[in-house]
C-alpha cells in the first residue's frame, strides 16, 4: 500500500510513496516573476518571514522537549532559509548513511544540469541497408509504459510508439519486420556491486531501455533483462496492430546513419522527478542520475553518475571532504554524506531558479508520497501540511530532510539524519515529532 514503511522479502525497509499528487493542497502562493507553482522563494526573503529575529534556543528546546526518547545517532541541522541563521545543529558534519535522502541530492545535481522541461525519447529506426529491419532505441525514459498510464496521461508508452511505427511502415509499404534493440545510451553496468542481490526486489538492473520499470503488468518481479522484455512487449504489440515480426528481438546498436520511424518522448524532468521522489523510487533515480552523467558529458554509469553528484554539489557549496557515494537512490549502506551537506543543497535549491522544481516535488506529511500516512500522532499535529521533506529508510537508518513552512511564517531548511536505531518504527515517530515541533515554532 501507498505511504507506508514496508519490510521487503529482502529484510530491507522501504519508502512506499503516493500514486496520486494533490498539490493544490500544499503548493505555496508563487513568487513574482517565478516559476509557477513554486513559491518558497517569495516565502524565504525577510520580509516574508517574521520580523523577530529568530531563536536558537528556542528552537533547541521544542526539539528537546520532544516525549519520545531520540534513539540511535543523530546528525542534523536546522537554518532560517530568509537570513541563514543556524536554529539546531547536532552532529552536523558526521558522515552518515542517508538511505534515500541521497536521492534528494541526485535530483538537486540533474536539475543543475538539466533543465526542467527536458524529455527523453524512446524510438524506431530503420537503416538504409536493412530495410525490413527495425531498431528499438532506449533512450532513458525511467517511466517508460508498456501501454498508457491512466493515472500518469504524461507518461509514454511502447504501445502508443507500436502504433505510431505501424503507421510509418505500412505507409512505407512494409508489414513484415526482423526487430533489433538497442539500449546502449548507457553502460553495461547495470548491478551495483555495493548492492546485494537481495535488493533484486527494491531496484531493476539498471537500463536505458525498459518498460515498467521490467515489470510485467500485474507482476511485482523485476526482469533481469528489462530491455529484452521491453523489446518482446513491443513486439507483440506491432504483431496485434498488424505487422508480422519474424524471429526474436535481438539486442544490436542501431547504425548512426539509420532513419526515425517513429518516437514518444517521456514527460518532463521536472514530472519523472517528482514521481520518483514522492515514491521513493529507487530504479527510476538511478536512471535520472544516469541522465544527468550524460549531460555533464559523463559516461552513463555508476561512476559516472556518482561523480557527476559530486561535481554538482561542489558547484553548489554542498560537497564535503570524505563524502562517499555508491549509487544514486541511496540503496547502499555504504553512501556516507552529512547534514550540513542536505541542508546546503537544499537552501542552494530553493533560492535558485532552475532547482525549484525540487521544492515541491518531496512527499508532504499526512497528504503525500512517503509522508502520507506519517505524521499521525497527536504529538505531530503541527507539521501536517506544512513538513515538506524526503524520507528515508533502510533497516536502522532513518532521515528526513526538506523544507517547514512555521507557525511565524518562517521557510526553515532542516536535514535530520538517523543511524544505528534498533527500532526503525521509534525513528519515524521521534522524526516526526520533532520536525512537528520546529513547525509549531514561533521561534
Amino acid at each position: 500500500m501507498w505511504g507506508k514503511s514496508m519490510l521487503t522479502a529482502s529484510g530491507v525497509l522501504r519508502d512506499e510513496g503516493a500514486s496520486t499528487i494533490p498539490s493544490s493542497l500544499y503548493s505555496p502562493t508563487p513568487a513574482a516573476g517565478g516559476p509557477g507553482g513554486r513559491g518558497v522563494v517569495a516565502a524565504a526573503t525577510p520580509a516574508a518571514n517574521s520580523s523577530t529575529p529568530a531563536n536558537p534556543a528556542a528552537v533547541a528546546s521544542r526539539i528537546a522537549a520532544v516525549p519520545t526518547a531520540q534513539p540511535g545517532t543523530l546528525g542534523a541541522a536546522s537554518v532560517d532559509l530568509a537570513t541563514g541563521t543556524q536554529l539546531y545543529s547536532k552532529n552536523a558534519d558526521a558522515l552518515l548513511t542517508p538511505a534515500s535522502n541521497l536521492k534528494v541530492l541526485t535530483g538537486i545535481s540533474l536539475l543543475n544540469v538539466v533543465d526542467a522541461g527536458t524529455t527523453f525519447a524512446t524510438k524506431v529506426v530503420r537503416s538504409a541497408d536493412a530495410a525490413s529491419t527495425i531498431t528499438l532505441v532506449g533512450g532513458g525514459d525511467p517511466y517508460l509504459q508498456a501501454t498508457p498510464s491512466t493515472t500518469n496521461p504524461e507518461f509514454a508508452s511502447t504501445q502508443d510508439l507500436a502504433r505510431r511505427t505501424t503507421a510509418a511502415l505500412k505507409k512505407n509499404g512494409l508489414t513484415s519486420v526482423t526487430l533489433d534493440y538497442d539500449d546502449s545510451l548507457f553502460t553495461a553496468d547495470t548491478w551495483s556491486t555495493a548492492w546485494p542481490a537481495g535488493y533484486a526486489d527494491q531496484v531493476t538492473h539498471i537500463s536505458a531501455l525498459w518498460a515498467n520499470e521490467g515489470m510485467a503488468d500485474g507482476s511485482a518481479t523485476r526482469s533481469t533483462t528489462p530491455s529484452l522484455q521491453a523489446a518482446t512487449t513491443f513486439a507483440t504489440q506491432l504483431k496485434a496492430a498488424g505487422i508480422t515480426v519474424t524471429g526474436t528481438p535481438a539486442a544490436k546498436k542501431a547504425p548512426t546513419s539509420a532513419a526515425e520511424l517513429a518516437r514518444v518522448e517521456s514527460a518532463p524532468v521536472e514530472t519523472l522527478l517528482k514521481t520518483a521522489l514522492l515514491h521513493s523510487d529507487n530504479s527510476a533515480t538511478e536512471v535520472l542520475g544516469r541522465q544527468a552523467a550524460l549531460a555533464a558529458g559523463k559516461p552513463g554509469s555508476f561512476a559516472g553518475a556518482t561523480a557527476t553528484v559530486q561535481a554538482q554539489l561542489t558547484r553548489l557549496g554542498a560537497w564535503q571532504q570524505g563524502a562517499v557515494l555508491q549509487d544514486t537512490s541511496g540503496l547502499s549502506r555504504g553512501n556516507r554524506v552529512s547534514a550540513t551537506m542536505l541542508e546546503k543543497a537544499w537552501r542552494a535549491a530553493l533560492t535558485t531558479r532552475r532547482l525549484q522544481p525540487i521544492a515541491d516535488a518531496v512527499p508532504v506529511a499526512q497528504v503525500s508520497g512517503s509522508l502520507a500516512s506519517r505524521f499521525g500522532d497527536a504529538a505531530d499535529v503541527a507539521g501536517r501540511g506544512v513538513v515538506h521533506a524526503k524520507t528515508g529508510t533502510l533497516t536502522g537508518v532513518s532521515s528526513l530532510s526538506g523544507w517547514i513552512r512555521t507557525a511565524d511564517g518562517r521557510v526553515i531548511v532542516q536535514a535530520f539524519l538517523l543511524n544505528n536505531s534498533a527500532d526503525d518504527s521509534a525513528s519515524h515517530t521521534w522524526l516526526d515529532a520533532a520536525w512537528s515541533a520546529v513547525a509549531s515554532c514561533g521561534c
